[in-house]
């Protein structure tokens, strides 16, 4: 059997069995449909990251990412896996997700570096659930309202959340895996955090999955050019 297609299936499965799970939490543990989201959000990015060294063309990558989106989409229009949609239901967030595991692999190929795929996709896994779980707990009152034009509300201890959480995972991301000074590690990191924290704060209605990952790539590869 292909090696790519070998780990196709078990992806397929993998994400299968995070959304079976946090609907049995939800139906059998009573646990709130947004804490459901939090853990298939959290499980699934942090399963994804092996990604870079496993397959070897973008094309499983989007099949993955389509294919997911669509179980997503057919769950939600017939009424399945409230667990996961009925805190989201006007939320692009879930389809985002797995277009930013694809946009962040197709990145990591053509610049030949896992890195670009690696560390996007682990702030969006931590420091988005941390953000979200710290805002929900936190966060009111008071909120914050970033924008009315948003229509969202983010909180000012869920942002700050993201952002020192983000700090911390950038910095070690660089330390350990690039083995870069802590001064350059640390300075990388608040430049990204900064930004993704603003993205995240401006961000409505699960756009957040796509944006944050997106300015993360764009000030690497800006650290590159310059």
């Amino acid at each position: 059997m292909n090696v790519n297609l070998k780990f196709y299936i078990i992806y397929a499965v993998l994400y299968g069995l995070i959304l079976l799970i946090g609907e049995g939490s939800y139906r059998i543990l009573r646990v709130k449909p947004a804490w459901s989201r939090n853990f298939s959000h959290l499980s699934a990015g942090l399963v994804s990251l092996p990604y870079p060294w496993i397959f070897s063309s973008h094309w499983w990558v989007l099949l993955l990412a389509v294919q997911s989106s669509l179980v997503l989409l057919l769950t939600r229009n017939f009424n399945l896996l409230p667990s996961h949609h009925l805190s989201g239901s006007r939320s692009a967030g879930s389809y985002l997700f797995f277009a930013s595991l694809y946009l962040c692999f197709l990145v990591s190929s053509l610049m030949h570096n896992p890195f670009f795929f690696l560390l996007p996709i682990l702030v969006l896994s931590v420091s988005d659930v941390f953000a979200s779980v710290v805002g929900r707990t936190l966060g009111h009152p008071p909120k914050v309202k970033w924008g009315r034009i948003l229509k969202d509300d983010k909180s000012l201890a869920g942002t700050l959340a993201f952002f020192f959480s983000s700090l911390i995972t950038v910095t070690l991301a660089y330390s350990f895996y690039l083995q870069a000074d802590f001064s350059y590690a640390f300075g990388m990191a608040l430049v990204i955090s900064l930004a993704a924290a603003l993205v995240e704060a401006i961000s409505s209605r699960g756009y957040d999955n796509f944006s944050i990952p997106a300015i993360i790539l764009f000030t690497m590869l800006l650290e590159v050019l310059l």
